[in-house]
């Protein structure tokens, strides 16, 4: 490789083009990551040039990896891909584009032009295809519109063309976090130049050292008219951008590997994310290959671009945008092994070539095969579709259970089973879960089991069969299924609004509620504010006596917490009570308004504000009881755990 410094000046105005590979990423350099330090760096070169100081040293802003292509052509301006460095190019244009468009409307013509050398190559007549070889650089099909615009209409343009990025009343762009950061670097950059020249912003910090030299700038203050003064300014601020600030420039040569080169460089302040290494590490390869990369780029990654992708979540430690946590899910579907999501780049590398394996004879069919994934991933993460799939997703949220996601992602993909038999076995992963909660049997290594199962269904082939009997032969506390009998030990006796904690209480509460109504019933979904409600409420020792009438003292109260025995002492009665009223027989689902309005109320008001409010199957059931008592709530827990088989059912083992 060639290396060496050059003066951005240099780079610019010399008669090439620099393209983006359409695979990298699109500009997503923002203002206080990037631009403000950028435009210090700027105005500060500008100060020492106006105050007439000696230039010490450049300012370098990193390096600029290109790779020469396409040879020379008498008829084609000589062109170079940006291996790296395409986000320093992109701002050095915005910034001589945003001076070049203040100089014009200032009546700075002169300035206007040779701002103009640094943005567009001359000689259209001698190009080939002058409509893109004008531009010295060729961003993404993402940026490609909005960035010509840029560089070739004038400012009223932008503002017709763009009304909704402009102030209506102001020559202003928004700061917004939802312009494009295009349009945005450039109204910035816009911005702080007017403020620069039009106001006393490059004078102030060298003030003292203007009383006491013979300053250039105080001079020609002296005589020359206030015009000519703005135009000395903004000269000072774009001429110390291509004279002062340098950057390292790399150019290639057969035989160097400008992906290597590519993973070991880090941009300024925005350091490349695991999937930016990802898809230029496959787009690279297919390149390599003649395989057609951009056409691979349009069909199979631009829906990668949605914002779908980009938009972060949190999960475990790691806030991550959500395109890492499909490509982490996706390699370990594949492999049955756990991911490192911090070295997700790397992990994706050992994937693609395993020792002594050939993964995807090419690479347009492991790009096929993350886009075919990448589908089901989004159906499972939005739940909006209908399908067995979204619903599996919705009833697992409460859970929090993500780590069973590559199971029932390669579940989903798999050709060899029926639509019916991928529904059953989605089916019995959430009765494995709800039940393993219920019972409360350890989530720890949950991560592991189902790719152990993943291990599973690879060895003996993707059935309902193999799944269903593997889960009932596991016998570890990591993985095993609850039978009924230990299932309905624990749904009728253990606290499980304690156990659960509300949320996942709703949803099981939730589930049986949906369970229980038929065709008849107008509506099958549930309101959002609906909260889980105790019966026999929490606070009851004034409103709820006794069975037999006695109503405890605070003391009496206070000791049955610690009782071992629930006998048929007060003690004893007391501690049974305050064990069932978190038992699932006693709880239910109210509206937040209605769950406050009868809160630790007898049971009379609490009965006729049900009969009155509640349209819940759940509600009318319990309304018809004469009175609510320990009893009531013990038939309530075995007539529920009736519907909990059927909801929860544990599957049958298959003979093949």
């Amino acid at each position: 490789m060639k290396a060496g410094p050059i003066e951005i000046g240099r780079l610019l105005q010399n008669r090439q083009r620099f393209c983006v590979p359409i695979y990298q990423r699109h500009y997503v350099w923002t203002k206080q990551k990037q631009w403000e330090p950028f435009w210090n760096d700027v105005r500060t070169k500008a100060i020492e040039c106006l105050a007439g100081r000696e230039r010490r040293f450049s300012h370098f802003m990193g390096a600029v990896v290109l790779e020469t292509r396409g040879g020379f052509s008498a008829g084609r301006v000589p062109t170079f891909q940006v291996v790296d460095g395409q986000q320093r190019l992109t701002t050095f244009q915005l910034f001589l584009a945003a001076a070049r468009d203040y100089a014009i409307q200032s009546g700075f013509s002169g300035s206007a032009e040779k701002i103009r050398d640094y943005l567009l190559n001359d000689k259209p007549r001698l190009m080939v295809e002058p409509d893109i070889e004008v531009f010295k650089v060729w961003p993404t099909q993402y940026d490609r519109e909005l960035f010509i615009d840029l560089m070739t209409q004038s400012r009223k343009e932008l503002r017709a063309k763009y009304p909704n990025f402009f102030y209506v009343n102001r020559d202003r762009i928004y700061d917004y976090k939802w312009i494009p950061n295009l349009i945005g670097a450039y109204g910035y950059f816009f911005d702080r130049i007017r403020h620069a020249v039009e106001t006393d912003d490059l004078d102030d910090e060298f003030a003292e050292d203007a009383d006491d030299a013979d300053d250039p700038l105080a001079e020609r203050d002296r005589v020359a008219s206030e015009s000519k003064e703005r135009e000395i300014k903004l000269d000072a601020i774009w001429q110390a951008l291509v004279e002062e600030f340098k950057v390292v420039e790399i150019v290639l040569e057969d035989g160097d590997d400008a992906q290597v080169i590519f993973e070991t460089l880090n941009e300024r302040g925005e350091p490349l994310l695991a999937t930016d290494l990802v898809r230029n590490n496959i787009f690279h390869r297919a390149d390599a290959a003649g395989e057609k990369a951009e056409i691979l780029f349009a069909k199979h990654w631009k829906p990668f671009e949605d914002p779908f992708w980009s938009l972060e979540e949190k999960q475990g430690r790691y806030k991550k945008p959500r395109i890492e946590f499909f490509l982490s899910n996706y390699i370990a579907g594949q492999i049955a092994g756990e991911v490192n999501l911090s070295k997700l780049f790397s992990e994706y590398k050992a994937f693609i070539k395993p020792k002594g394996v050939v993964r995807f004879a090419a690479v347009a069919d492991e790009i096929q095969a993350l886009a075919s994934m990448s589908g089901v991933y989004r159906e499972l993460v939005e739940r909006s579709s209908g399908s067995a799939l979204a619903r599996f997703s919705a009833r697992l949220l409460p859970w929090d259970v993500k780590t069973v996601y590559p199971l029932a992602m390669r579940l989903w993909a798999s050709s060899e089973m029926s639509a019916q038999d991928k529904a059953d076995c989605l089916d019995a992963l959430i009765s494995l879960i709800v039940r393993r909660s219920v019972c409360g049997l350890t989530t720890k290594n949950y991560n592991k089991f189902f790719l152990m199962v993943v291990a599973r269904l690879n060895e003996v082939g993707w059935t309902k069969a193999a799944l269903v009997n593997f889960l009932l032969e596991q016998k570890q506390e990591s993985g095993r299924m609850p039978q009924d009998d230990e299932f309905y030990e624990k749904w009728c006796n253990a606290p499980v609004y304690r156990n659960l904690q509300p949320a996942r209480t709703r949803a099981i509460l939730e589930e049986v509620e949906l369970h229980k109504r038929t065709t008849f019933h107008e509506v099958n979904q549930l309101a959002e504010n609906l909260t889980v409600e105790h019966i026999l409420p929490t606070n009851w020792r004034t409103s709820w006596p006794m069975p037999d009438g006695t109503q405890p003292t605070s003391d009496e109260f206070s000791s049955a917490l610690f009782a071992v025995s629930e006998d048929e002492t007060l003690r004893g009665q007391i501690a049974r009570r305050i064990r069932l009223k978190d038992s699932i027989g006693n709880l239910t689902l109210l509206t937040q308004p209605l769950n406050s309005t009868v809160s630790n109320g007898p049971w009379a008001g609490k009965r006729q504000a049900l009969e009155d409010h509640s349209l819940l199957v759940l509600n009318r059931e319990v309304s018809k009881h004469e009175t609510w008592d320990e009893k009531a709530i013990t038939a309530r827990s075995d007539a529920l755990f009736k519907v909990a088989l059927q909801v929860w059912a544990l599957p049958a083992s298959i003979t093949s």
